[in-house]
């Protein structure tokens, strides 16, 4: 559910930011408890109807050694699922981040250079740089985000706390704030919800991303 709701969403941002360069970020949906080729949610479907954006061709599977070992990132929805990825697949646990984990990340790293994601043209850039430069440029991006040490990466983006001050004086609130919950067996109100939260995300990342890679280096 939203997984492939991150999928179609990612695919869609870059659609619109990127136009002909929109092939550098590619996105693949998976799960670490999937019915594999079982189509998506209907109501997850409806969800994104609801936000226009438009259902991309997947069906359910399990993250697997050669998907883990092809890609740049692997992203999850939970800190929970983030350790239980990084404790199946060991060699790739470094890839591993929960998706707002990843934004704090960036956010970071913009902050360092004096940026922020809204303070520039960053898609204009982007494109100007065409398909091959961009992903040059996003493979700058992610080194830089790769380069922060682990225990330094900041959890929730605008919140300068480590992990260890997070979980010991505001852990319920933590839980809730760090993660895109299970909408499952909820109301289809929960599920657009969910569907919002990772549409601002899932945007917050690709913007992120693209301010890091025509920024890298500087």
């Amino acid at each position: 559910m939203r997984s492939v709701m991150a999928e179609c969403i990612l695919r869609a941002r870059a659609d619109e930011l990127l136009a002909e360069a929109a092939g550098a970020l590619t996105s693949e949906s998976c799960g670490i408890a999937a019915d594999e080729e079982r189509p998506p949610h209907p109501e997850a479907l409806r969800a994104l109807e609801k936000l226009g954006i438009p259902v991309c061709e997947t069906n359910s599977s399990m993250a697997d050694e050669e998907q883990m070992g092809r890609a740049d990132f692997a992203l999850t929805m939970t800190r929970q699922q983030c350790y239980k990825l990084a404790g199946r697949f060991k060699d790739e646990a470094s890839k591993c981040y929960s998706l707002v984990e990843m934004n704090g990340a960036i956010e970071m790293l913009l902050e360092a250079k004096g940026l922020e994601v809204e303070g520039g043209d960053w898609a204009w850039e982007a494109r100007a740089l065409g398909e091959d430069g961009l992903l040059e440029a996003l493979a700058g991006a992610a080194a830089e985000i790769k380069g922060i040490p682990r225990e330094k990466v900041r959890q929730i983006p605008g919140v300068d706390m480590d992990v260890r001050m997070l979980m010991t004086d505001f852990a319920p609130c933590f839980y809730q704030a760090s993660g895109i919950h299970d909408p499952l067996n909820g109301t289809p109100e929960d599920m657009e919800h969910c569907a919002r939260l990772i549409d601002r995300e899932v945007t917050a990342l690709v913007k992120g991303l693209l301010a890091l890679a025509v920024t890298s280096g500087h």
